[in-house]
């Protein structure tokens, strides 16, 4: 992101079509955002240097938060449903890592900080998406994009920020920013909205124990 941009130029930008915002900058109220790098698409990277992550044994998992920016991408999605999907998400978080990690509530010196932040979601077409895993022409081309790791059709997606920090110095050690939809047959995420969010909340919750059990040598 260019940090010299002016005031007038990220309002614009900010207002322009949802699906452009991630694709052109890191959303403008995330605190981190101009210290990010664009990978693919609508994907964002952060990772302090000579980053090293194999100090911490624990994890502090705050409730995932919504955001709030000009620039969120909730559609027509209420804000309570908004909340409902945050705390899918945080239930999801804690579940999945809690396999790997100790869960705790205060930082000690081995402690990290994991933080996810809804920045939008798209609506799932529910019935309509269903019918196209079901029927035989609809699961053939469905199988096909999930081979090549696309989404499936008329299923939605959520677009989240996740920041791991010292729970202690709060200081960022990596954040990266996504947008997310369901494996192309799976077919139970496509029955609604809410179930799109649980199985990319469920999803996202893997990679990130992962990705961590080999950055802290687990």
């Amino acid at each position: 992101m260019n940090k010299s941009l002016p005031a007038a130029c990220l309002l614009l930008v900010a207002a322009s079509a949802a699906i452009a915002q991630t694709r052109d900058h890191a959303p403008v109220a995330l605190p981190y955002a101009g210290r990010m790098t664009q990978g693919r698409g609508e994907s964002w990277n952060y990772a302090r240097p000579n980053l090293d992550l194999s100090k911490y044994r624990d994890l502090i998992i705050d409730e995932t938060v919504v955001y709030r920016g000009a620039d969120a991408q909730f559609e027509d999605i209420d804000q309570s449903d908004r909340n409902r999907f945050a705390s899918i998400t945080t239930k999801a978080l804690r579940d999945e890592l809690g396999k790997a990690f100790p869960i705790v509530t205060r930082p000690g010196a081995a402690t990290a900080r994991l933080k996810m932040t809804l920045l939008g979601a798209e609506k799932t077409r529910g019935g309509v998406a269903t019918a196209t895993r079901v029927t035989p022409i609809g699961f053939a081309m469905n199988a096909v994009k999930s081979l090549a790791g696309k989404d499936g059709a008329f299923t939605g997606s959520v677009l989240y920020a996740v920041e791991l920090s010292d729970a202690r110095t709060g200081q960022l050690q990596m954040a990266a920013i996504r947008r997310v939809s369901p494996d192309a047959l799976d077919v139970p995420a496509t029955l609604s909205t809410t179930e799109t969010v649980k199985a990319v909340a469920e999803s996202s919750a893997k990679r990130i124990r992962e990705r961590l059990e080999r950055a802290m040598s687990r």
